[in-house]
């Protein structure tokens, strides 16, 4: 009887003793790969030392002195006792393995290539563990590995760009940095496009150190002209409120359309409603932009105005000022586009992202930090987007 209980082997117990082969499998294939690495690195550095010593005449003094002891981490895990040859004078520089390098190149890759994916520092940390072991990748190694990025951020901020964007969507957004002395609010200033190609591009960005001023837009906006961006094929540029950026894009781009943002808009337009009434008034005045031609949505509003104007009449003050600016993408962009060229929603939607990988910390410790994040989302952003064509701008072309 126990011989055909044995037998008996259901399908929970074939899937549980192939998981256990499985592990096995893969955990000893990785020891003897981690094993193998260490035997390779081990006598590489042999060879070097002894080839030194070597092509050195006889008499020179330069004797071995055994061995130090080297941690190293790399893509299959760490070698916790690596030995290092060394001289009884002198050092060693080895070409196999670099002064003080604690990782090999694959693991910095690596890390750097999730950081770029959007992956932020702390979640590198616990994608890692499983693969290179406890204590493999901490999140202040990630920092530290990430800071390769500074050169790639500077070349973004000079690189040429070329005159071939039709829309241009410019916004303010701030995040929270940690100064010398104080934790501030930090204005980031960014640029997305639009291009003839269908192309979609978050163009440039900037630290802007004391807000959204006008003198910051006309430094940010002159830097993107004096690199090729001369807007000869511009036809629209969408802002929100700030006094300052019309101001600067007069100064850039004298004449260039200019549509306001319902977003921004509405929420100015709420500010004037009370708490019980601000859904329904706003969800009214949306039926504006929602009309199908200019004179419909001219119509909409004056009916949104007969409607709201005797409860609130700061709120309907506050839209019909500037209800010509709120317009203009119905004369100038193509009824597939006008959904989205009537807000800054699109800069807001990357931000999100900004903010989600920097939720868990309560400020970015540096702008340097700030720089690397927004460039790390812009350079994933940008990628995905090369595939994906706006085929409305190419048909209207």
């Amino acid at each position: 009887m126990s011989r055909v209980a044995e037998l008996e082997i259901g399908e929970n117990t074939l899937v549980e003793r192939w998981q256990g082969v499985r592990e096995d499998f893969w955990g000893d294939l990785k020891t003897q790969a981690l094993r193998a690495i260490q035997r390779l690195l081990e006598t590489t550095l042999d060879i070097e030392i002894q080839d030194l010593i070597g092509t050195r005449r006889w008499g020179s003094g330069l004797q071995r002195n055994g061995f130090y002891p080297r941690t190293l981490l790399t893509g299959y895990g760490w070698i916790p006792r690596l030995s290092v040859p060394r001289l009884r004078s002198g050092s060693v520089r080895f070409r196999a393995l670099k002064a003080y390098q604690r990782r090999t190149p694959d693991v910095d890759q690596g890390v750097l290539k999730m950081f770029l994916a959007g992956v932020s520092t702390r979640r590198v940390e616990e994608v890692l563990e499983p693969l290179l072991g406890a204590g493999g990748v901490s999140g202040s190694t990630v920092s530290k590995i990430a800071r390769v990025l500074d050169g790639e951020v500077r070349r973004f901020h000079v690189r040429p760009l070329e005159d071939v964007y039709r829309y241009l969507i410019l916004d303010g957004v701030y995040l929270k940095a940690k100064s010398p002395v104080s934790v501030k609010r930090r204005c980031v200033l960014v640029a997305y496009g639009l291009r003839e190609d269908g192309v979609r591009e978050l163009v440039d960005f900037s630290l802007a150190p004391h807000g959204e001023s006008q003198s910051a837009w006309e430094l940010f906006l002159a830097g993107l002209k004096e690199r090729g961006l001369t807007g000869a094929c511009l036809k629209l540029a969408v802002v929100d409120g700030n006094k300052g950026l019309w101001n600067a894009l007069d100064l850039a781009w004298l004449g260039l359309p200019r549509q306001r943002c319902w977003a921004h808009k509405l929420r100015n337009v709420a500010n004037y409603v009370p708490g019980r009434l601000q859904a329904s008034c706003t969800n009214q005045a949306r039926e504006i932009y929602n009309a199908s031609s200019y004179g419909e949505a001219l119509r909409a509003f004056r009916h949104w105005k007969r409607v709201w104007n005797p409860i609130v009449p700061r709120a309907v003050a506050c839209l019909e000022g500037d209800l010509e600016s709120l317009l203009v993408f119905y004369r100038v962009c193509p009824r597939q586009l006008r959904v989205k060229l009537r807000t800054t929603n699109v800069i807001e939607r990357v931000f999100r992202e900004v903010r989600r990988r920097t939720r868990p910390m309560s400020c970015f410790q540096n702008t340097g930090s700030v720089e690397r994040i927004i460039y790390a989302i812009f350079h994933r952003q940008n990628n995905l987007w090369k595939g994906k064509l706006l085929r409305e701008i190419t048909q209207n072309s």
